[in-house]
C-alpha cells in the first residue's frame, strides 16, 4: 500500500439498536483493522439496553471513535444519514451491531477501488455465522451485471464519498431495503466492482431484522424496483437480462399485481408475449390480475 492510500480516511458509520448482545464484537473487529486510517461513527437509535454504555467505553479510549446519540428512534435509513452527516472520510461504509469485519478488509476494499478509477463501489463475499459465532457457510455475491435481478451487493462493501455526495442520502421510504435503493442509484454515476476475497462476518439469529421482517423486506424491495424502474429496466434489457429483471419485479410484486402489470406493458407492451412459465403461473394464479389482463390484451 502506497503513502498516498494510508492517507484517505474511511469513515464507517454504524447504527445501533438494543445491539448490546454483540456491539463490542462488531467495534473490536474494527479496532483490529490492518488499514487504521479510519474514523468510526455510532449512532445510538434510542436503545433501552446498554449498547450506549458500550459504545462510550470504547470512544474514551480511542479517538477515531465518536458516538452520537438520536433524540426519538429513528430507524436504520435515518440513522445512517445522521452519521454520514458527520463523515470526513474520503470512502464510505457501514456495519451492524451483530456482525463483524476480518481483519484485512478496509485495507483491501481501499486498495480495489484505488486501481479501479472507473469504479464507485467495491464488495466482497463474506462468511455466514450463527449467534454462537459458529461458521454455517460462506456466500459468493453474485457480479454487479445481476443487481436489477437481486441486491447482489450484500453486507460487505466500501464506497466513495464523493458518489455518495453525488446521489444523496438513503432513502427513509425504503426501509429494510434501503441499501438495494442506494446501490442503484450508485450506479446511475458509476461502476460497481465485485471481489472474491471473503472479507466479513454475517450473523444469522432469529432476532436479526432480516429474519424477522422478511415479508416487509421483499415489499420494500418492489418499491425499490418500482422507483428505479425505467432506469433498471433499460439497463437490464441493455445487458440483455430483462426476463431477469421482470422475474424480480413478479416475484415480488404481491398486493402490487395489477399495478405492476400495467407498469411493465407501459414501458413494454409486448411484455404479455415474453412471459416464462413461472410468471405466466403468477398472473394465474391471482384471478383478478388475469381478470384483468386478458381485458388489457383485448386492447392491445
Amino acid at each position: 500500500m502506497n503513502h498516498t492510500m494510508e492517507k484517505k480516511k474511511i469513515s464507517i458509520v454504524l447504527p445501533v439498536y438494543n445491539g448490546a448482545a454483540y456491539l463490542a464484537e462488531s467495534i473490536e473487529s474494527i479496532l483490529s483493522q490492518t488499514y487504521t486510517n479510519w474514523e468510526l461513527i455510532i449512532v445510538n437509535d434510542c436503545s433501552t439496553d446498554n449498547s450506549l454504555s458500550i459504545a462510550l467505553e470504547y470512544a474514551a479510549k480511542d479517538a477515531r471513535i465518536k458516538v452520537l446519540s438520536n433524540n426519538e428512534n429513528l430507524k436504520l435509513p435515518n440513522s445512517l444519514n445522521v452519521g454520514f452527516n458527520l463523515a470526513s472520510g474520503s470512502y464510505y461504509t457501514w456495519t451492524s451491531d451483530d456482525n463483524k469485519y476480518k481483519p484485512n478488509a478496509l485495507q483491501t476494499m481501499i486498495v480495489h477501488l484505488e486501481r479501479n478509477p472507473a469504479a464507485v463501489m467495491v464488495y466482497a463475499n463474506y462468511t455466514c455465522i450463527d449467534s454462537s459465532g459458529n461458521v454455517i457457510d460462506q456466500t459468493k455475491k453474485p457480479e454487479p451485471k445481476y443487481i436489477f435481478a437481486e441486491n447482489v451487493v450484500g453486507a460487505c462493501f466500501l464506497y466513495t464519498a464523493e458518489a455518495a455526495k453525488r446521489i444523496g442520502k438513503y432513502d427513509a421510504d425504503m426501509f429494510l431495503a434501503e441499501d438495494y435503493d442506494f446501490w442503484i442509484r450508485l450506479c446511475k454515476v458509476g461502476k460497481l466492482l465485485h471481489i472474491e476475497e471473503d472479507l466479513y462476518y454475517y450473523r444469522r439469529h432469529k432476532n436479526s431484522l432480516s429474519e424477522t421482517k422478511k415479508a416487509y423486506v421483499n415489499e420494500q424491495t418492489y418499491k425499490v424496483l418500482e422507483k428505479n424502474f425505467l432506469f433498471a429496466y433499460t439497463t437490464s434489457k441493455k445487458n440483455k437480462h430483462y426476463k431477469e429483471f421482470f422475474d424480480h419485479i413478479l416475484n415480488r410484486a404481491s398486493a402490487h399485481y395489477v399495478e405492476t402489470l400495467w407498469m411493465l406493458l407501459s414501458i413494454n407492451k409486448k411484455y404479455l408475449f415474453h412471459l416464462n412459465l413461472s410468471q405466466f403461473k403468477i398472473l394465474v394464479w391471482n384471478s383478478y390480475l388475469w381478470q384483468t389482463l386478458r381485458k388489457i390484451s383485448r386492447r392491445m
